[in-house]
């Protein structure tokens, strides 16, 4: 059985004062290490690389967009079994149903409360392990 514990949470996310916001927030008020990537390229790479047991993805991004970066991950051995929650402000009821369908675990609604944001990605990802 693998470990249960959430330890390391990759974030992919192109905007600056967010990454700022979630970089502070988690570091300071969350057991999870935490890496950054600005690009869905860039998330790919580091999601092969680092192995994190969450990814937290925004959906509107430049280039590869959250929608089609969950498609890619589930193409590589290495990414396909990686929890995957959506950070966005495109919370209506068939958007999230499009995020489920996807493979998101769970949306984090943006804006969001920095010191709420540990709980907020805590849940989804002990709820996708229940699952599994």
């Amino acid at each position: 059985m693998t470990d249960s514990t959430l330890k390391h949470v990759l974030i992919v996310e192109d905007e600056e004062d967010i990454v700022e916001i979630l970089r502070i927030a988690l570091e300071f008020n969350s057991p999870y290490q935490v890496s950054f990537a600005k690009t869905g390229p860039e998330g790919l790479q580091k999601a092969i690389i680092l192995q994190p047991d969450l990814i937290l993805l925004d959906v509107l991004m430049p280039g590869m967009n959250g929608m089609e970066l969950i498609e890619e991950l589930k193409i590589f051995p290495e990414t396909k079994e990686i929890p995957v929650a959506f950070m966005t402000s495109r919370v209506l009821k068939n958007e999230i149903l499009e995020y489920q369908k996807r493979g998101g675990i769970g949306v984090i609604e943006k804006p969001f409360a920095p010191l709420e944001i540990a709980e907020k990605i805590q849940t989804p990802w002990e709820d996708s392990k229940k699952n599994h």
